[in-house]
């Protein structure tokens, strides 16, 4: 993956650091596979079957998100990647963003992710959910941009 992220990047633009989702995002599709399990040992296997079935495209969803969502601050932009078949490539430089800030749930506390949202001049804006270590994400991004405007002043 970060052999294609490398592609994307300029002359003399570095990685510095790439966000992964969270494995939280697993936790829906475990939770009906509980249900179902119940549901066969307690009410008819059949149901629990069923459940597992409908089950299947929550677990498909959930593995996409986990290995094809990224977030990606490089010397020079912030990059973000989603989706597998329909892909969703998003790049901002950093002389157009604005502010960036975590929205971070009570939950996403405990388990350590949240949503980072690095919004644009203008109406661009970049929101990838359940990043894992979001708060370092922005704290980095947040040097990346300072450094970057002292070289540009001077």
């Amino acid at each position: 993956m970060i052999e294609k992220i490398q592609k994307l990047l300029t002359e003399g633009e570095n990685i510095i650091l790439d966000a992964r989702i969270h494995p939280i995002v697993y936790a829906p599709p475990i939770f009906y596979l509980f249900l179902a399990l119940l549901a066969a040992l307690f009410f008819h296997w059949i149901v629990g079957v069923v459940i597992v079935i409908v089950t299947l495209y929550p677990a498909y969803t959930a593995y996409i998100n986990y290995n094809m969502t990224h977030l990606v601050l490089t010397n020079k932009k912030v990059l973000s990647r989603a989706g597998w078949i329909s892909r969703d490539w998003t790049r901002m430089a950093f002389e157009r963003i604005e502010n960036a800030y975590l929205e971070e749930p009570i939950i996403g506390r405990q388990f350590g992710y949240s949503t980072v949202v690095v919004s644009g001049v203008g109406s661009g804006s970049i929101a990838i959910p359940y990043v894992r270590n979001g708060d370092d994400f922005v704290k980095r991004l947040e040097q990346e941009l300072e450094r970057n405007r002292k070289e540009n002043k001077g």
